[in-house]
């Protein structure tokens, strides 16, 4: 990564140059033509009606962010060179005049769906998408709570107390959450997770974790006798709604599979053609399983939705001690 020049109505900020095949790099080379770390890049200082000013304490990085930094989503595209980053905790600096909050407070908040602007030392965001952070929340908890925002759609508003629950990728940022709250406070009566980080699983709050690399969850015999009531999809691809089949109610015996990612956790939109044709399919399965019903789980693609109430649940869950976030131990900035 470069590194370029300073004047003091600048700020440090990460700026792409170019779309970066993130999962195809062999090594560094490609990131640092495509990536700069920029301390002469101009501080945002143009604020429209209800957008607040704060400098960033804590960023962090999204599926959003992957896909900005890639290119793979047409309507993403952002003008080069841009500040990726969307999810960020931060002070605010300039209230511009809002009525709720303060010069001075910390705030946990999201760009919504451009994710853009939180790789930098100041970013502009919308009033209606800051939450206060609580005291006992950390600045990169706070950054890094929009996944447990995820969780928290999926397990609320489709397991039922008493459910037995499923979650594939439990170690992951949605779903080490979602192990969390379908336990804690959606009452599941059993909740299993996959994952190589198998002990992880169980310390937070998993009665069961599985090994996919030694084991195929669809294949154990104990859940094709009992079936689960939700699965729930932080993963993708790999054909799981139809390996699901085997170990998940029918839609008519109340089974669900909510979907976080899709079939293509990787989608390429880069075209007009390829986006109308993504976007096209997405109803198509939903659809199908609740006309076969009798026959297959319900299918249900979780899109993002409840950002703002989700995320003052989120945190305060996390203020309670009843929700803790994963973080990477470092960082390379």
């Amino acid at each position: 990564m470069s590194k370029v020049g300073s004047s003091s109505s600048t700020m440090n900020a990460i700026q792409v140059h170019d779309f970066i095949d993130l999962y195809g790099l062999g090594d560094e080379k490609i990131a640092e033509t495509s990536l700069s770390m920029n301390d002469a890049t101009p501080k945002p200082i143009s604020l429209k009606k209800n957008q607040l000013l704060v400098k960033v304490l804590a960023c962090s990085i999204s599926p959003g962010d992957v896909i900005a930094v890639q290119g793979n989503m047409l309507i993403m595209h952002q003008s080069f060179p841009f500040v990726p980053g969307m999810d960020i905790c931060g002070t605010i600096v300039d209230h511009n005049g809002s009525t709720q909050f303060q010069n001075g407070t910390v705030v946990v908040a999201s760009n919504g769906t451009t994710p853009v602007g939180g790789m930098a030392d100041y970013m502009i965001i919308n009033e209606a998408e800051a939450v206060v952070k609580p005291p006992a929340v950390s600045n990169e908890e706070g950054a890094s709570s929009s996944s447990a925002i995820t969780a928290h759609n999926a397990v609320m508003d489709y397991v039922k107390e008493g459910d037995r629950v499923l979650v594939l990728g439990g170690a992951g940022g949605v779903g080490s959450a979602a192990i969390q709250i379908a336990k804690q406070h959606g009452k599941a009566s059993l909740v299993a997770a996959t994952s190589t980080q198998v002990e992880l699983c169980k310390e937070l709050g998993a009665d069961r974790a599985i090994d996919y690399r030694s084991e195929d969850w669809w294949a154990i015999e104990e859940f094709k006798k009992d079936k689960f009531d939700v699965i729930i999809d932080t993963v993708g691809g790999g054909n799981f709604y139809g390996r699901a089949t085997q170990v998940l109610k029918t839609g008519k015996q109340g089974g669900r599979f909510v979907a976080v990612t899709g079939d293509n956790p990787r989608p390429d939109c880069r075209t007009v053609w390829k986006m109308i044709k993504f976007f096209a399919n997405l109803p198509c399965r939903p659809l199908y399983t609740k006309i076969k019903s009798g026959t297959y789980p319900k299918y249900i693609l979780l899109l993002p939705y409840g950002e703002l109430d989700g995320r003052k649940q989120v945190l305060e869950w996390m203020q309670q001690g009843s929700l803790k976030i994963r973080l990477d131990k470092g960082s390379p900035f």
